[in-house]
């Protein structure tokens, strides 16, 4: 299969001396907050230098093969174009379009009562001309008073993204409130496993770990009680094995919003136990919050849940690449039941054979729905 890119800037598409003097070309897909980014290389130089783009220009990228599933991989602001002289070169590198909306990033102060969290994220996505996509598991957390405390939307968003074990991007014109780390969608619809096998790894990328940290047997957060004068704590189950107590230390509004932040806190602490990464034959089927499963590659790896933490496809001369970074799924988010409301008692799955202790169960539908092009809605 022959790879191909096509790139446009502001709507056109480039020419074809950009091509002849491309070296390489990366989309970086993160799960969560972070921008999303492109870095383009260049070789340039006389007789005919390459033009040079604006800053704020709109890059939009598309990567596949001739004989199919070419696929846009997004939208992006340029934000830094630096040409190079004596030997020359030109880089340029943008960041995700919709999140340079000066409307998130402009400082407010404001509240609400009695609102659910999809109420909050609705109204902050329509007054920056974004369609909202929250998940229903977390959006219908009603805040008998939440307050936006002189800081921009995009840090309020990621400050509730923490409390909730969510993350929260804007992709497409779409502000998206979603349960981070259970392979699902905004909608909670299951998004299909990336399955990698030995055939589409290339040698020497593969490797993995079991980090050996602090472990916790569970996470406390507490609400000050005004009446009584106190703290109320409340805990959240983290690690059977452990024996250490995570505390959080900002106090809660309500019982409701403190047992949130320490189970968000618990699932974020053993997603921090495992981490894997390779790099396959390239796949814009692969994004960054999708379940990430190996098969064949070897025992204690074969059919370890992880989730795609970042996903970067890399385009040059000598072919398609895409890179994986993934972090260990938490065992509780989603588990694989495809409507967000953490499945039954059946389909919790089983744990890989021969895996590292502590290693959680794969869902059965991680194992049963595997991933065919972008079907999901992040």
């Amino acid at each position: 299969m022959k790879p191909i890119c096509i790139v446009t800037i502001d709507g056109q598409p480039v020419a074809g001396a950009f091509y002849e003097r491309l070296i390489s070309i990366s989309v970086t897909d993160k799960d969560g907050e972070g921008a999303d980014t492109v870095d383009i290389e260049l070789n340039d130089g006389p007789p005919l230098f390459l033009s040079i783009p604006r800053k704020g220009a709109i890059i939009d990228v598309q990567l596949g093969y001739e004989s199919g599933g070419l696929r846009s991989l997004g939208q992006f602001t340029a934000d830094k174009v630096q040409p190079k002289c004596l030997p020359y070169s030109m880089s340029i590198s943008g960041k995700s379009a919709d999140l340079r909306s000066s409307k998130l990033k402009a400082r407010s102060e404001r509240h609400w009562e009695g609102k659910t969290l999809a109420d909050v994220v609705g109204d902050l996505a329509s007054e920056s001309g974004l369609s909202p996509a929250i998940d229903s598991s977390i959006g219908s957390v009603v805040y008998p008073w939440l307050a936006q405390q002189d800081e921009t939307p995009i840090h309020f968003l990621q400050r509730l993204a923490k409390r909730h074990n969510a993350l929260f991007t804007v992709k497409a014109g779409r502000l998206i409130f979603a349960e981070k780390g259970g392979g699902q969608s905004a909608s909670g619809a299951f998004v299909g496993s990336v399955l990698v096998t030995p055939s589409i790894i290339l040698p020497g990328t593969c490797e993995f770990e079991a980090n050996d940290r602090t472990r916790y047997s569970k996470v406390v957060a507490y609400v000050q009680d005004g009446d009584k004068a106190k703290r109320v704590e409340i805990e959240a189950e983290a690690d059977a094995d452990g024996e250490s107590v995570y505390r959080l230390p900002e106090p809660f509004a309500n019982l409701e919003e403190a047992d949130k932040a320490a189970q968000a806190k618990a699932k974020d602490l053993k997603r921090g136990e495992g981490a894997a990464s390779v790099t396959v034959l390239g796949d814009t089927a692969i994004c960054a919050g999708a379940p990430l499963l190996f098969e064949g590659v070897r025992p204690g790896l074969d059919g370890v849940p992880y989730v795609i933490d970042t996903a970067t496809h890399k385009f040059s001369k000598s072919g398609y690449t895409t890179q994986i970074s993934a972090k260990l799924y938490d065992g509780k988010s989603g588990s694989g039941s495809g409507n967000g409301n953490g499945g039954d008692a059946a389909d919790k799955g089983t744990v890989a054979q021969n895996s590292p202790p502590g290693t959680p169960a794969t869902p059965s539908q991680w194992t049963n729905e595997r991933r065919y092009g972008r079907t999901d809605e992040n």
